[in-house]
């Protein structure tokens, strides 16, 4: 399902969210964003807290690196995770897997 509304990773560019097919007890919400991605060496980093990408620092969007440390935290927490993708033709893809069973 499209959204229209930018994100502060890039904003002027739509993103898409959906959650995925359960499929083994589990479930995955995807957020894709297209812009300019992670460059490889911060594909984990991004997870640390206070850790922005490069090229996100020096953004005025007020964000701290926080975020995606808070994601992975909690996902892991109900028994579940969260990852970085690479988007295809670029961009960032943010999958977050649930367990259904809790």
């Amino acid at each position: 399902m499209p959204d229209e509304n930018p994100t502060p990773a890039a904003p002027k560019s739509p993103r898409r969210r959906g959650l995925g097919e359960p499929a083994n007890g589990r479930v995955m919400l995807i957020v894709s964003v297209r812009g300019p991605g992670v460059p490889e060496a911060e594909q984990e980093r991004i997870f640390e807290s206070f850790h922005r990408a490069t090229g996100h620092r020096e953004s005025t969007d007020g964000g701290v690196g926080l975020g995606l440390a808070m994601v992975r935290e909690i996902a892991r927490a109900h028994g579940g995770d969260a990852r970085y993708e690479g988007r295809p033709g670029g961009g960032s893809r943010f999958v977050v897997e649930l367990s259904l069973s809790g």
